[in-house]
């Protein structure tokens, strides 16, 4: 089979850096082998990966970009650069692929494609003023990270949702010792039930701990559907 060609960026530009990197791994949750060749010349980015079997390329794209990232991070951890790095497209002949990608995420944009944005970002924007809102900024940012880092979304989804809790003890005045009540109050709110709650805490605890959790495209857009729709409710009611 033809390899698989990811092309890329290592942002920002302004600090030039240059990389070759040649290696063999096993994806934990397919258990399928590959290997990888890297070049990065002037934070220009490419990745061959060699696979006997066909990949989804969404999958293949968050492998190919967690090694680059791995690897950005020990120079970062070196030289206190902090690189973050994008792939753009990829290519592999035999299969007849040519694919440029873009910056969203697919179930999200079809979850959301028929609100009217002028009307919702003005109703957010009113909510986030004054100590209150700095929470709700904190849960978008986690949001919007939890898109970006496809290996911890889970962490990143549920912190999202923690920082809900925090901006309903302040609120509604509740006792900051009183979890059971803040996070009954959450489910009130959002309109969940505790269920869909302890779902996005498990994907998230292996990752709060330092362990490792390989999720594939359909995970991630399931975790992010039920996460949209907690932070949903929570904004139209609270």
């Amino acid at each position: 089979m033809d390899p698989y060609l990811f092309e890329g960026i290592v942002h920002p530009e302004r600090a030039q850096i240059n990389l070759k990197l040649s290696l063999s791994f096993t994806h934990l949750t397919s258990s399928t082998d590959a290997t990888a060749t890297v070049s990065i010349v002037l934070n220009q980015v490419v990745v061959w990966i060699d696979s006997k079997v066909e990949w989804d390329i969404f999958d293949l794209r968050n492998v190919a970009k967690s090694i680059l990232q791995n690897e950005l991070s020990i120079v970062g951890y070196l030289k206190g650069y902090a690189y973050e790095v994008e792939i753009r497209r990829v290519l592999n002949r035999g299969l007849g692929i040519d694919y440029v990608f873009g910056i969203d995420i697919p179930c999200i944009v079809e979850r959301n494609k028929a609100i009217d944005f002028d009307k919702e970002i003005l109703r957010i924007r009113e909510k986030t003023h004054g100590i209150e809102g700095v929470y709700l900024h904190r849960c978008f940012t986690d949001l919007v990270t939890a898109m970006k880092n496809a290996e911890d979304t889970g962490f990143y989804c549920y912190r999202a949702i923690e920082s809900l809790r925090q901006h309903c003890i302040l609120k509604y005045q509740i006792d900051p010792e009183k979890k059971a009540e803040q996070w009954q109050k959450v489910r009130e709110l959002a309109k969940c039930d505790e269920a869909t709650l302890r779902e996005i805490k498990a994907a998230a605890d292996p990752l709060r701990h330092g362990d490792l959790v390989n999720v594939t495209s359909c995970d991630r857009a399931k975790l992010f559907i039920k996460t949209w729709d907690v932070v949903d409710g929570y904004l139209k009611n609270a």
